[in-house]
């Protein structure tokens, strides 16, 4: 009797004991989605205010009690855009340069990747490293001698000076060469056995699996070179060379700045890199998430 008086007892008590555990993750995934909106909202808000300030006249921007909202909405700071600097111009070139070095990168990160996955040489690992050790040093380090190099080329002030710094990605080849080793070398052995040949294997079979991570680090690489502004500030003295980053400096004015103006160009900037992430999102998540194998 004792026993089956015990055995009620502990299996109340394990129920109990589960709805304090489920009790407690749930506030701790209610505190988790608290922390993540909080933070989510604190992220929006500033390219929400600059939306807003865009469609605001000069007299409700610098005003004693900021609002968010505009009380006469216009369009004058975007129609005024083209009077202020060749907007259009910039944005070419800034389509130029991130479309010509998203190509590169992404042919160089696959073919290097590629032979660092398949083909085993001696130091292959010394040069991975080095590789891979280039992923620390930021552009602002060595950016004196790489003017030089461009400078004797005779590349200042053209569009290969400003190219030049983003064909090569060393984070994207580490990414291709993960996921090409994921491909199995029987499927190589296979298409060399049909009488492929070296490039015909990696254009009919390694580009073909590789789509995602391709796409992945193409849209990093396109969103990092347009909105690049140091090297173009440095290798384009030329106004007809200049991106949509550097053509914001037209709305800084000797004793006033524009807000207006930088609002409405800044919107104009930040659209085709959101429109990229927006569309292309999913690729960049199963580029990350998968291999190339399906």
């Amino acid at each position: 009797m004792k026993q089956a008086a015990v055995l009620p007892r502990a299996a109340t008590e394990a129920r109990g004991g589960v709805r304090r555990r489920s009790r407690a993750s749930d506030w701790g995934a209610r505190l988790s989605h608290a922390v993540l909106l909080t933070g989510g909202v604190l992220m929006v808000l500033p390219f929400v205010w600059m939306v807003l300030t865009s469609f605001k006249p000069a007299t409700e921007i610098v005003t004693t009690t900021p609002r968010l909202l505009p009380q006469q909405p216009t369009l004058s700071n975007y129609a005024a855009l083209p009077e202020a600097a060749p907007f259009v111009r910039f944005f070419f070139n800034s389509m130029l340069i991130s479309g010509v070095s998203t190509l590169l990168v992404a042919f160089g990160a696959a073919a290097a990747g590629f032979v660092l996955a398949k083909y085993p040489f001696r130091f292959l690992t010394v040069c991975f490293v080095l590789i891979l050790a280039t992923i620390l040093i930021p552009l602002e380090t060595y950016i004196i001698p790489l003017y030089l190099m461009v400078n004797r080329l005779q590349w200042v002030n053209t569009y290969p000076g400003l190219i030049f710094p983003f064909v090569v990605m060393s984070s994207g080849i580490f990414f291709l060469r993960q996921n090409i080793m994921s491909i199995p070398n029987d499927l190589l052995d296979a298409a060399r056995v049909d009488g492929a040949s070296e490039w015909a294997i990696f254009r009919q079979v390694i580009l073909p699996l590789s789509v995602a991570p391709l796409a992945a680090i193409s849209i990093i690489n396109w969103v990092y070179t347009w909105s690049m502004f140091i090297w173009p500030l440095i290798i384009a003295s030329r106004t007809e060379l200049f991106t949509m980053e550097i053509g914001l400096m037209y709305f800084q004015r000797q004793f006033s700045v524009d807000y207006g103006g930088i609002m409405a160009a800044c919107v104009i900037t930040v659209l085709p890199v959101l429109t990229v992430f927006i569309v292309f999102r999913t690729r960049i998540i199963e580029g990350v998430a998968t291999t190339g194998i399906k």
